[in-house]
């Protein structure tokens, strides 16, 4: 499905509940397959654009009699259909797609077992997981409870200046759910999503479609003014003018390249426990901007290690040396994208926080170390990259102007350095710059972003 097709389905998105169907379920249709199908069917003919088959508590048999009974409507009609939490019954059943929620299966893993083909939807009800909804793959997001509801007795409220938040910091359509009914829907106007998800409203209406007819109009509305895809096709066309106008690149390592930021954070808290030193909680936020020789002179000062900073230094290097020469692995599309531009011809610099012999193993195992020309640290410069030194020394290796020198970063204070001396920056996504804004910072100053190197043209 296309991004457009996606974002139009997404306006009146019906999330089914045989809680409101008659009950008891008649001899015939013992677990309401039957009646539930025939009350998404009245949902479609009232215009209801998706439809989400949200089972909690059904046996595998059960479940895949519904969801064939469903299915058969939504393909009937031509409306996506989408399994809530259930990629084995949404593959078996050839749904449209996959929902999942906070508590549910992994983004990442769903996304994984249904390959690329299949919609993926994550609910969501802050911008720190929205975007990393966006990270893992998502499609599209839910987000609520926007009003009180029954439904779900774990729905967190989600503000209206929250839901203009989590709108604003995706590319992708973003559909309000909870609460929702004719009555309160024109109080999500201006929020920037592309619909509503709505339960009750619609399958507790003793009129189905009357009920998606009166809903309809505010979500046509909503979905109209969506800036999702507008956003996410600048994106795109940014992502293109840099790799164009690109005559050379600079690439960060950690975080980057290298999906290491996790050792990282770790690193300094199990040094300063090597020496019987109980670390501050903060330590690495203390610690994250700064190279070796600044990370070993603040523990020298801040916790009174004896050692010189040469052993300092030493002794860290061989907690993490081990982690670079066996154990960590490259950023999603981060080889293809590099091995693609060195055939292109694009000298490229390897610029880095971390120490030499760390940065050489990592390249040799990963038989990467070609694709660049020098292989620049900070300790060696002697500065970190809150100064431009290292990457006006890798300029000045390639012999390029700074405009025509892309340098790839996931830290911020690193891209607001190389912005600010005029180098053109591609943010490039790190799980750990999710949580405390540092993602969205960096996306604003820089040429163009990308949650994977997947994203680049090459």
């Amino acid at each position: 499905m296309k991004n457009a097709e996606l974002l139009s389905a997404l306006s009146l998105y019906g999330v089914t509940d045989r809680l409101w169907l008659p009950h008891p379920f008649p001899a015939g249709d013992p677990c309401g397959a039957a009646l539930l199908a025939s009350a998404v069917e009245e949902c479609i003919t009232g215009g209801t654009t998706m439809i989400q088959l949200r089972e909690k508590n059904v046996s595998p048999v059960d479940m895949l009699s519904i969801g064939k009974a469903v299915g058969d409507v939504c393909r009937a009609h031509n409306v996506p259909f989408i399994v809530d939490d259930d990629a084995d019954a949404a593959i078996l059943l050839k749904a449209d797609g996959v929902h999942v929620g906070q508590h549910d299966t992994d983004a990442v893993e769903v996304r994984r077992r249904i390959g690329p083909g299949m919609i993926l939807g994550v609910s969501v009800q802050t911008v720190e997981q929205a975007v990393r909804a966006q990270a893992a793959g998502a499609d599209y997001l839910g987000t609520g409870a926007v009003f009180p509801t029954s439904t779900k007795d774990d729905a967190g409220a989600v503000s209206r200046e929250c839901l203009a938040a989590v709108c604003a910091a995706v590319t992708i359509p973003v559909v309000a759910i909870g609460g929702i009914h004719e009555e309160n829907i024109a109080l999500l106007e201006g929020t920037g999503i592309a619909g509503a998800a709505v339960v009750s409203a619609l399958f507790a209406s003793p009129d189905i479609p009357a009920a998606a007819r009166a809903l309809s109009p505010a979500c046509r509305s909503f979905n109209a003014v969506c800036t999702a895809g507008i956003r996410a096709e600048k994106e795109r066309k940014d992502r293109a003018a840099v790799m164009q106008g690109m005559k050379a690149a600079v690439f960060d390592m950690d975080g980057t390249l290298l999906d290491s930021m996790p050792m990282w954070q770790h690193a300094a808290e199990q040094y300063l426990q090597s020496k019987l030193v109980k670390p501050e909680p903060d330590v690495w936020e203390r610690t994250k901007s700064l190279d070796m020789k600044q990370t070993a002179a603040y523990f020298k000062q801040a916790y009174r290690i004896s050692d010189s900073t040469d052993i300092i230094i030493e002794e860290i290097d061989n907690l993490i040396y081990d982690q670079y020469a066996h154990t960590l692995r490259l950023k999603d599309g981060a080889r293809t994208f590099l091995e693609a531009l060195h055939v292109r011809g694009i000298p490229m610099v390897l610029a880095t926080s971390t120490d030499r012999r760390c940065a050489e193993a990592c390249m040799k195992r990963s038989g990467l170390g070609g694709c660049f020309s020098q292989l620049l640290t900070c300790s060696e410069l002697g500065t970190g990259k809150d100064r431009p030194d290292i990457y006006l020394e890798a300029q000045r290796c390639m012999g390029t102007a700074a405009a025509d020198t892309v340098v790839f970063e996931d830290a911020l204070y690193a891209g607001k350095t190389a912005a600010q001396a005029g180098f053109p920056v591609c943010a490039v996504y790190d799980e750990s710059t999710a949580g405390n804004g540092d993602w969205l910072e960096l996306r604003k100053l820089s040429a163009c972003s990308c949650f994977s190197f997947r994203d680049m043209p090459v």
